[in-house]
């Protein structure tokens, strides 16, 4: 038997045995990993905020992916790790093409036609995506219902914190649609890597799937790197670019594979609702930004979410 079970309840074995199944929470090394990640990348959105008002956004997405692609191929090539094989190239391409060129393409021309607070709303949707397409996958996770619950405490928790305010027009209607892209674009980024995480090391994925995004990605930045006046672009600026490459696409992503490979998509994936939550906490420190009641009373049940989904039985055997 492989059910979750309430603490107390135990469960028969096939000698007529008992085994009681209280259950934990488990975090991990990967766990902690992971809260860094989100750290990041709701740093990042300041940071963007930031620089593309001196680099416009396809430029800055494109030498962002260019510093994250020179990176990732010198871990590969300092580490050691192998080319993959010729039968891997197919996914990576398309993991590649629709993981990063197309989310990229969705999420930056999205956030330029509606506001942040509708982008980040829907983003925290991503593990609802990620759940519907486990559930049609080939190879799916077996979701047990504390993480049911968790993703559904914590995306009503992404709604207190950003959602309340949040508008749909038709001045936005268009941004939004190309956000809710975005998220499926990521959504099945995640779903199908773990076929090839069941091979590789998340460096080797991460760094060729990113090579492939920022090759189908860069053709769409050349006429803002063009017309770029390079000498009026401030170090601060150069400093985000770097930093937003280096950290919110290698080390994040690395991390995003690693979460992927050994906690499972789905656990992963719920991570993504804390990412408002960082965001807002950067700009309430950073902006100074307030924060209501509601935001507050959002964030703990993002929190508690997400302590939910990383609840698991554990097995003790019985006489």
């Amino acid at each position: 038997m492989d059910r979750w079970l309430p603490h107390g309840i135990s469960e028969s074995r096939d000698d007529g045995s008992m085994s009681a199944s209280p259950v934990r929470l488990k975090f991990t090394p990967v766990d902690v990993l992971l809260l860094f990640l989100v750290i990041i990348w709701g740093t990042n959105f300041s940071v963007v905020k930031v620089v593309v008002a001196e680099i416009p956004p396809f430029g800055f997405n494109a030498l962002r992916l260019i510093t994250a692609s020179v990176v990732l191929l010198l871990a590969v090539r300092v580490t050691g790790a192998p080319a993959p094989a010729r039968s891997a190239w197919p996914r990576l391409l398309a993991l590649g093409f629709f993981g990063h060129c197309c989310y990229q393409l969705s999420f930056i021309s999205g956030l330029a036609r509606t506001s942040v607070t509708n982008t980040s709303l829907i983003l925290g949707c991503m593990p609802v995506a990620g759940l519907i397409l486990n559930a049609v996958s080939r190879h799916r996770e077996r979701v047990r219902w504390p993480q049911w619950t968790g993703i559904a405490l914590a995306s009503l928790g992404v709604y207190l914190v950003v959602g309340v305010g949040a508008s749909a027009s038709r001045d936005t209607q268009w941004g939004d649609l190309l956000t809710i892209v975005a998220v499926w674009c990521w959504a099945w980024y995640t779903i199908g890597s773990r076929t090839l995480l069941a091979q590789y090391s998340p460096l080797q994925v991460s760094a060729y799937t990113t090579l492939i995004g920022t090759m189908f990605f860069v053709p769409f930045g050349v006429t803002d790197l063009v017309s770029l006046n390079w000498g009026e672009v401030s170090v601060w600026a150069w400093g985000g670019l770097v930093a937003s490459g280096v950290l919110a696409l290698s080390v994040s992503h690395i991390i995003w594979h690693m979460g992927v490979q050994r906690l499972g998509s789905t656990r992963t994936s719920i991570y993504s609702n804390l990412i408002p939550v960082a965001a807002m906490t950067v700009a309430t420190i950073w902006l100074s930004e307030p924060i209501g009641w509601s935001k507050m009373a959002g964030a703990a049940l993002v929190v508690g979410g997400l302590l939910l989904a990383r609840v698991e039985r554990t097995t003790s055997a019985g006489g």
